[in-house]
This record gives C-alpha cells, sequence and structure tokens, in this order.
C-alpha cells in the first residue's frame, strides 16, 4: 500500500463519501480442489529451493476488512479467495503482515486491518498441514508497522513464534532444506529483524527494484552459519507510462534465470521470491497517489498473462521459485480477465515439467537432437496421453530416453 494507506487514515470521512456499493461485488466462480495435495508427487529429496510454489500477495485480504470494510474494498483488497480457499486451489506460499495490536498481532495491508488476527491464520495453516502432511508451507512476512497499535511487535512475535501451538510445525532455514524436511510444516521468512536469532529465517538486501544488480543481492539468512542467496523481484508500482513494461521484463528475466541456473547441488542453490503483484492504477487525492484493488486487477491481468506465456514457452526447463499473485485462484474478478486460477494451476504443474523423477517418469532434458522414436505422450501434470492435446503443451519421451515440451 505504500504511502496510500499511510495517508488513508487522515481522509477516511471524504473517502467513504466517494464509494459506492458497486466496488463491493467481486469473484466470479466458487474455488474448486484442483490444487489438494499436490506436494504428495514432489519427490523427497528435492531441493525446496527447486520448487516452483504459487502464492499470494496481501494474503489476509481475501478474508475482508471488518468496520473498515468498504474502504478495504476500494483501496486495499488484493484477494478474492479466504485462506482457506486459497489452500484449496494449490496455493502453498502466504504473505501475511502483522500489525501490533492490544494483546495480539493482526493481518493488516498497511494501515488498513483485516478481519484476520496473525495467530489464527497461523493455526489455521497449521491444522491445514496436519491434515494434509504431504504439503509444505512457506510464509514471507513483513511488518506492517503502519497499522501498529502498541510498541510490542518484537514481543509479540517472539512469543508467539515459540509457543507450544505452533513451535512444532515451524521449521529453520538452511540452504539445502529437502521436501521431506519440510512437509508438515511452516518456513517463516521475515523481511524485519524482530530477534538476534530468527525463527525461520531473515531476508537481508531485500529490494523494490527492477534493475538486475539489486534484484540479485537480497540473502536469506538462518540460524547459525546458514545462508542463501535469494534473487528477488517486488517492483510494485506500475501505473506510470512504461513501469508496466520494466516490471514485466524483470519477472520474465528471473524466470528465465531459473531456467538457465541449475538448482541441482548444494553449492549452486539459489532461492527465488518473483511477486506478480502490483498496482497499475492510483486515484491521487491531497498530492498523495493512492493505490486502488481495481489497480492490482489490473496489473494482475498483464502480469498474469505474461507469466502463463512464458510458462508455455518450449524452452524453459527449470523452477519459478515462490511466485506471490493478486487475485490468485480467480479468473475473474469484478470486470477483470486476472486469470488467477490459471496461472496457479499453470505453476503446479510446471514442477512436472523439469523435477527428476516425477510420477510420469520423464527426465527434464530437452531433446531438439533427439533421433528416437516417439514412446509416450504426457500432460505437463504427469499424465499419460493416448493422443496430444491440441493447443496445450505435451511432454514428448522419446525412444532414447530424451523428451521434450512440445506445442501441440
Amino acid at each position: 500500500m505504500k504511502i496510500t494507506l499511510r495517508f488513508a487514515s487522515l481522509c477516511t470521512i471524504f473517502l467513504m463519501m466517494m464509494i459506492t456499493p458497486a466496488s463491493l461485488l467481486y469473484a466470479q466462480g466458487s474455488p474448486t480442489d484442483d490444487g489438494d495435495n499436490w506436494m504428495r508427487r514432489l519427490p523427497d529429496n528435492t531441493y525446496v529451493a527447486a520448487v516452483s510454489v504459487p502464492g499470494t500477495h496481501d494474503t489476509a485480504t481475501g478474508e475482508g476488512f471488518g468496520e473498515n470494510g468498504a474502504m478495504g474494498e476500494e483501496y486495499a483488497r488484493c484477494q478474492d479467495l479466504s485462506i482457506a480457499e486459497q489452500w484449496k486451489v494449490g496455493v502453498r506460499a502466504f504473505d501475511l503482515r502483522p500489525a501490533a495490536f492490544e494483546g495480539y498481532l493482526n493481518c493488516n495491508h498497511g494501515l488498513m486491518a483485516t478481519v484476520k488476527r496473525f495467530d489464527d491464520a497461523l493455526i489455521q495453516i497449521r491444522d491445514l498441514l496436519i491434515a494434509n502432511p504431504s504439503e509444505f508451507v512457506i510464509i514471507h512476512m513483513l511488518h506492517a508497522s503502519d497499522g501498529d497499535i502498541t510498541d510490542d511487535y518484537n514481543t509479540q512475535i517472539l512469543k508467539l513464534l515459540h509457543s507450544d501451538e505452533l513451535k512444532d510445525y515451524l521449521v529453520n532455514f538452511k540452504k539445502d532444506l529437502k521436501v521431506s524436511e519440510v512437509r508438515g510444516k511452516m518456513l517463516i521468512l521475515s523481511r524485519d529483524k524482530y530477534a538476534a536469532t530468527p525463527v525461520g529465517g531473515f531476508f537481508e538486501n531485500w529490494t523494490g527494484s527492477a534493475d538486475w544488480s539489486y534484484m540479485t543481492r537480497p540473502t536469506i539468512i538462518g540460524t547459525g552459519n546458514n545462508t542463501s542467496k535469494v534473487y528477488v523481484q517486488d517492483y510494485s508500482e506500475t501505473y506510470k507510462e512504461g513501469d508496466l513494461d520494466i516490471k514485466i521484463e524483470a519477472m520474465k528475466r528471473l524466470l528465465n534465470y531459473g531456467a538457465t541456473h541449475k538448482n541441482k547441488t548444494k553449492a549452486s542453490l539459489v532461492w527465488y521470491f518473483n511477486f506478480a503483484s502490483a498496482y497499475s492504477q492510483v486515484i491521487s487525492l491531497f498530492g498523495y497517489e493512492i493505490s486502488t484493488s481495481d489497480g492490482y486487477r489490473d496489473n494482475a491481468t498483464h502480469t498474469h498473462e505474461a507469466m502463463l506465456d512464458f510458462l508455455s514457452s518450449t524452452e524453459y526447463f527449470g523452477p519459478t521459485g515462490v511466485v506471490l499473485m493478486d487475485y490468485a485462484g480467480v479468473d475473474q474478478s469484478g470486470e477483470y480477465h486476472t486469470r488467477g486460477r490459471e496461472l496457479v494451476k499453470a505453476i503446479i504443474a510446471h514442477n512436472f515439467t523439469y523435477l527428476d523423477d516425477v510420477v510420469a517418469g520423464i527426465p527434464a532434458t530437452k531433446a531438439d537432437d533427439s533421433e528416437g522414436e516417439v514412446e509416450a505422450l504426457y500432460s505437463v501434470d504427469g499424465e499419460r496421453l493416448e493422443s496430444p492435446r491440441h493447443n496445450a503443451v505435451n511432454i514428448v519421451r522419446y525412444s532414447d530416453g530424451k523428451s521434450q515440451k512440445v506445442l501441440y
């Protein structure tokens, strides 16, 4: 929300006058269970850094805004689905932004409080993991300091993360974490240092720049000497002329790096956080440019399309890392064709085009030079096909053991 919600509290009455009931209608269609337990198909020895994980930006806005409902709907909503619904469609990375309230932490979007308490969100995710032990969750955590009511954020965070209710479901960061080590658990990575030692990990040198030299500077710090490079794309303002193109190029550059850099050994591992989210529309009020919920929707129509185009390319074999998006799990939000369900499904399916030992047994090699006969056809999520799916990417396996993605 940036400047947006810092200023919003000064002009609440004025803004409320601008809000119409039409702004309260949104997601079209209900979520399905397309994404239930998709991680069970990941080989246990897969590095977590090599997994493509669909996630949500400002996750808790999908829960609603309580007393600030109308303002939240107009200026702060980034999701149409609740956490439970996001989980159901396959989301496994959540962006939670706690603010310190009297006696508890609340999930906020800047100044704007959602109806979701932070402890309730973590307990809910814990319960989903208990019920689905093949899965794991990555949490991007950012202190929503603009929304603080009290000054005891660090104390409250530590107490919660060390609580009996959660401590056994949290895993500490290390560069070479494997899927087998995180099943049934959460990895919490914080952009704020709330203590000398993290529960999970701390990000350092986070950037919102689209400059590659800045995107490649961040690191993740775990306990002991556990550190790793993490490449980050979080260019969040796309409302000025040319900025959307800059965003998409930076997003695609990070995707392309994941395609060409092989996360196969501990020494070579790089983690990725690639934000599809941003806002491309603002309103001007008293000299401030204020983001809008439709701005997040509009941006999503462009960045989601670009990422889907990239993932459908027959040239791409490698992890996306964690992708945090707006309006995940819905293809239509209001008047905007966000393709958020389509993108979640594509990121999940993408894992099974490059990971070794997937259910279909297809190695992650491209085979333009293959001299073998076509032996088998598979969909990108590993289903054996009798004939190719037209207008879709298929995986062709040849008799010489090579394979390639082909768009029919």
